[in-house]
């Protein structure tokens, strides 16, 4: 039997908003059996907002199930039973409420020496602010659990003297009860003092560059206050510690690695050694143990003239959000930062610009990426004499957010002449709107031609609205915009010759279906995309790279009626295609983008394959009327098929009863 489905409101981000929101995370739940002679089996309903359920997943004739959905983030389940007919419960079940269940993947440091107090770092997803923290090692005490998101917890522990050697779980727990364990993550060492293990630059390199930053390593973590000027220092070739534009070497502290940095670039052609001082007023190791002898270079290092590129390391995603992150990294001489990002799964590359502060510590904020989605990124870096290297690839998820990013192409909406539909490169899809040359300016209360799209905003709340727009000349600078038959306003390009997104104005709206219009003013003035957010922080910075050629439509495209549901048929294109998005209005207006309406099903299915879709829990006597999209590996968008149906009554079988959480912590 095909898969039915509630009616969907979705929630669609930016550059996510033709793609299939990401899930990570899972949720157990189970209920009691409902007793109907012609049951066929129960739908898990659940959404974002207590009484609100914007998805669901038929799990057949069973009574638990583990939900696959997004991480950091409240979520509200209920159930209904269907019978043979499609036919389903009334009303919901009682609903229960919550995270996905936590996962930890990581803890650093990840091992600690008998008798040491110290914080370690949990990484994994899904911490909720309230959550405890509990190793299996009854030796290793928790002091105290800070939550900093949803992907880090920093714990302050004690490793009891008695606490028994070797590995051990760690499991973090929601107040609800519902936990995850880390399995092995943590060990617990018997106290040893430290030792130097290796530097950098080894003893007797020679040919290194003038711009390098010493650094020692040690067997294991030391005391940051044992690190200082007369513990770690930097002697030149008549043994004196290095003179430095402040009088000493700057030191820090990072793990198990001190870092000599000097103030200047060290003489060409000289020898360098690298100290570390043991004893009682030496280094010391987190326990107070301290490094037995003291440390030197035997032949030290010899610099000469810097011809290499910068070395990169430490490449690090961190302050992850929603739409933004902070890609940092390190070289071993002083150079510029520049980062190319890209959504995973597509071909081309976007970029920041060079940033030309010469550093050896590079930040560099990107801004305008898709939420809850896998990007690729890497780093480049060029020195004063612009020797250039670049990082491996890596890769960082954005989290889900709280806001809102609906996205549409401005070809796709209904539009009135001399509004007109143009193609070319430099824009999304390869397409845009405009008004001919020599058409008359437009007024805000007679715009030259317009153009209309429905969208569907899931909250209520302040939104803001976004125009991607090229002018190619001042006098064809300027467009109108509103939402709703609101006095129209003026969007201006700021410059000519190029696209740039410019903002709209903010508007309060309901959460359902609103309609945006965009006017013609001035002849010639382009408009390719258009974006409202709820994201009053959001600035767009999107361009049209790669694939921009849309795929072919739907065929055969079909709509039939029954039983309080929609049987929807279709064949998908032959080829450059990924998924089919289905989307529905009632109010005799077909969907004109992905964005519009709202959501039946969002599915990925074969290139010229036939397909098809139950659309159940209708309201009898309603017409449905149906868009379907065609969608590219790339994003870009077909143009809709479209189709309608009325279903017939129906009569539902009884309330499903206790559902319940089956992910929580076993209690004695």
């Amino acid at each position: 039997m095909a898969t039915r489905t509630r009616i969907l409101t979705a929630i669609l981000f930016l550059a996510a908003a033709l793609a299939s929101p990401a899930v990570a995370g899972t949720y157990s739940v189970a209920w009691d059996p409902v007793s109907d002679s012609d049951l066929a089996g129960y739908r898990v309903y659940y959404g974002a907002s207590a009484g609100s359920y914007t998805q669901s997943v038929d799990v057949g004739n069973v009574t638990q199930t583990t939900l696959n959905i997004a991480d950091c983030q409240m979520w509200y389940v209920a159930v209904k039973a269907y019978d043979t007919a499609g036919n389903e419960s009334a009303s919901y079940s009682n609903e229960v409420s919550g995270w996905a269940r936590p996962t930890v993947t990581g803890i650093s440091p990840n091992a600690a020496e008998q008798g040491r107090t110290l914080s370690v770092t949990l990484t994994g997803t899904n911490f909720r602010a309230g959550s405890t923290v509990v190793f299996a090692n009854a030796g290793v005490v928790v002091n105290s659990v800070q939550v900093n998101s949803c992907s880090q917890i920093v714990a302050n522990v004690t490793v009891q003297p008695t606490a028994a050697v070797g590995t051990t779980n760690v499991d973090v727990e929601h107040a609800d009860g519902v936990y995850g364990t880390g399995v092995g993550l943590f060990a617990v060492q018997a106290a040893v003092a430290p030792t130097v293990s290796s530097t950098n630059p080894a003893d007797g390199a020679t040919g290194v560059a003038v711009s390098v930053a010493p650094t020692i390593t040690f067997s294991e973590a030391v005391a940051s206050a044992s690190i200082n000027t007369t513990t770690i220092r930097l002697l030149d070739d008549t043994g004196a510690a290095v003179a430095q534009a402040a009088g000493s070497p700057a030191l820090s502290a990072n793990g198990l690695t001190a870092t000599i940095t000097p103030a200047a670039a060290l003489a060409q052609n000289r020898l360098y050694r690298v100290q570390a001082v043991g004893g009682a007023t030496g280094v010391k190791d987190l326990a107070g143990n301290a490094l037995a002898t003291t440390y030197t270079h035997a032949t030290g290092f010899r610099t000469v003239a810097d011809t290499g590129a910068p070395t990169i390391s430490a490449v690090t995603a961190t302050n992850v959000a929603a739409t933004t992150a902070r890609i940092t990294w390190t070289t071993n001489e002083a150079s510029d930062s520049q980062v190319f990002y890209r959504t995973q799964g597509t071909t081309a590359w976007q970029q920041t610009a060079v940033y030309p502060s010469m550093v050896t510590s590079h930040s560099v904020d990107l801004q305008g990426l898709a939420p809850e989605t896998v990007h690729e990124y890497y780093v480049r870096s060029a020195d004063a004499a612009s020797n250039a290297s670049q990082s491996g690839t890596q890769t960082f998820t954005t989290i889900a957010s709280p806001s809102s990013y609906l996205r549409f192409e401005a070809e796709a909406g209904t539009l009135v002449a001399p509004m007109r539909t143009q193609t070319g490169s430099g824009a999304f899809n390869g397409g845009w709107i405009d008004t001919p040359s020599g058409t008359a300016t437009g007024s805000a209360s007679s715009p030259a031609g317009r153009a209309t799209y429905g969208v569907n905003v899931p909250t209520s709340g302040t939104w803001y609205l976004w125009l991607r727009v090229y002018a190619p000349s001042t006098s064809g600078d300027s467009v109108f915009e509103t939402i709703d038959g609101a006095a129209r306003g003026s969007v201006v390009a700021p410059s000519t010759g190029a696209w740039v997104w410019v903002a709209g104005r903010s508007y309060t709206l309901s959460a359902g279906l609103h309609t945006v219009e965009v006017g013609g003013q001035e002849a010639q003035a382009r408009v390719d995309r258009v974006l409202i957010t709820n994201d009053a922080a959001f600035v767009p910075t999107e361009q049209p790279v790669g694939d921009q050629t849309a795929p072919a439509s739907v065929t055969a495209f079909s709509a039939t009626p029954g039983g309080g549901q929609v049987t929807l048929n279709w064949t998908n294109p032959a080829s450059d295609y990924q998924r089919t998005m289905i989307r529905y209005r009632t109010d005799g207006a077909f969907p004109v983008s992905p964005v519009d309406g709202f959501l039946v099903t969002d599915r990925a299915g074969t290139a010229g394959a036939g397909d098809s879709f139950v659309h159940g829990s209708l309201s009898a006597g309603t017409t449905y009327s149906y868009s379907a999209f065609a969608i590219d590996a790339s994003g870009n968008v077909a143009t809709r098929s479209t189709a309608s149906a009325t279903p017939t009554d129906v009569t539902p079988p009884g309330r499903v009863q206790n559902a319940r959480r089956t992910d929580k912590k076993p209690r004695p």
